[in-house]
């Protein structure tokens, strides 16, 4: 900043150089006493440099609101392309979850039009699809928002799985899909409430691609692991790295019309929230296991 200080009074610095020079010829030419060339130029060079540090500081005072002037508009633009992204990311997703949530209502519509046995189960799957997608909503528009604040507590095992699978009953008994696990008192400390978002993402994803087969949940309480794993159609190796990206459904996706790309994708966030690491194994044909590693306790 002092060098573009001096660059900007370079030609004051000229004018009274020159003064002093001139100051010191007439001195020399009349043969006037030394003491007085001395003084005379003593003073002009106090005068200056008062004048240049008042200037100074007027100077250091204009390149700071410079400085924040440039650094605000900087913080305007970024907002103004995260409040675009924002909206895009809002309107990309929305398309993509009305066209989503319509399959389950369509069924049901159909579902309850037919007289068929068995049709209130039928419904009652889609019922919960339909709040499965209501949640995800919620939960992607807060974690946009990043309004997810996290509320770490201890958690008993149980009290996360069993609701899941309570609440998925249905699905299992309709789909002939095995569900495997026993109850466990063991406790993790997580957030409640977002960490059973986290698991009904997976194990959601395991009932799409494991119909009729068997899903495993398992909690190793020596490593703080959660798994959930299936003999489902498995992921392939192509897809595998790609799972967890927003709007990626591969291969399986293709298969099943209900698959966004956006379970996953809230799956990593969340994960990211809460400090929690979130592997993925998988073959084609053979199944696929998420393990979830918490924090151990001390």
């Amino acid at each position: 900043m002092l060098l573009t200080f001096i660059k900007s009074i370079k030609n004051e610095i000229a004018i009274v150089t020159f003064i002093s020079l001139l100051f010191v010829l007439i001195f020399f030419v009349f043969s006037l006493p030394q003491s007085a060339l001395m003084l005379g130029v003593a003073i002009i060079l106090f005068i200056m440099c008062i004048y240049w540090w008042i200037s100074y500081l007027g100077f250091q005072k204009q390149e700071e609101l410079k400085e924040k002037v440039v650094s605000l508009e900087e913080e305007l633009f970024e907002m103004k392309n995260k409040q675009i992204e924002y909206r895009k990311d809002v309107e990309s997703y929305f398309l993509t979850w009305v066209h989503q949530i319509k399959t389950p209502i369509t069924a049901s519509q159909l579902l309850l039009e037919r007289n068929e046995p068995n049709v209130a189960n039928q419904v009652r799957q889609e019922i919960v699809q339909i709040d499965n997608y209501t949640r995800l909503a919620l939960s992607y528009l807060k974690l946009l928002n990043e309004a997810s604040d996290m509320t770490i507590t201890e958690v008993n095992i149980d009290d996360l799985i069993k609701p899941l699978i309570m609440k998925y009953r249905i699905h299992f008994i309709e789909q002939h899909t095995k569900i495997h696990y026993q109850s466990n008192d063991d406790s993790i400390l997580t957030d409640a409430q977002w960490t059973s978002i986290l698991i009904e993402q997976i194990l959601n994803n395991a009932l799409k691609y494991a119909r009729g087969k068997d899903i495993w949940i398992d909690f190793d309480s020596t490593s703080q692991q959660l798994s959930i794993k299936d003999n489902g159609i498995g992921i392939s190796q192509a897809d595998l790295p790609k799972i967890f990206d927003k709007g990626y459904s591969g291969y399986n996706g293709s298969l099943n019309e209900s698959s966004s790309g956006i379970g996953l994708f809230i799956v990593k966030h969340i994960a990211q929230h809460l400090n929690l690491n979130v592997e993925v194994t998988s073959e084609l044909n053979k199944g696929t296991q998420f393990t979830i590693s918490f924090p151990t306790q001390s």
